[in-house]
């Protein structure tokens, strides 16, 4: 266990390149109580569950999903959520996505947000601590937000 917490949370059970980047095994106590607490992920059996325990989360406050749109097919992403897109700017100032490094993009900033633990209950909070960070988040539509790579 680690401060109380059993090793079993959910989080500790995947691999795959979002979370190499967002690197679980090296949080602190306090990334780990915030990570457990603030994440959801998207479990291709189960759908929506909290980081911290098998259970469908209940989602109030600024949702941002970082999901892929194939799970959003799977499982609708909840009313009001923040759609997040990986980007980058090409010579002309174009936006790309990015697919390749997408998850590895979106593993960094979540581990970010682990990391500094913001308190954050609006978009208008999350662009501002985004840009504290030097993380460049925009909102670039209706409930979109694009991370700039």
């Amino acid at each position: 266990m680690r401060d109380g917490i059993g090793d079993s949370a959910p989080i500790d059970h995947y691999t795959g390149v979002l979370y190499r980047a967002l690197d679980v095994p090296a949080w602190s106590a306090a990334e780990r109580r915030y990570g457990l607490a603030h994440l959801v992920l998207h479990d291709q059996e189960r759908g929506l569950v909290t980081a911290g325990a098998w259970e469908t989360p209940a989602l109030d406050g600024l949702v941002v999903d970082a999901r892929s749109k194939e799970y959003v097919r799977r499982v609708a992403a909840p009313p009001g959520a923040w759609s997040l897109r990986v980007v980058t700017a090409d010579d002309d100032g174009r936006r790309l996505a990015i697919s390749h490094w997408n998850k590895h993009h979106k593993g960094v900033l979540a581990r970010a947000l682990v990391r500094d633990r913001p308190r954050i209950g609006s978009v208008r909070a999350l662009l501002e601590w985004a840009a504290d960070a030097g993380v460049r988040l925009e909102a670039v539509g209706e409930r979109e937000l694009d991370l700039l790579v």
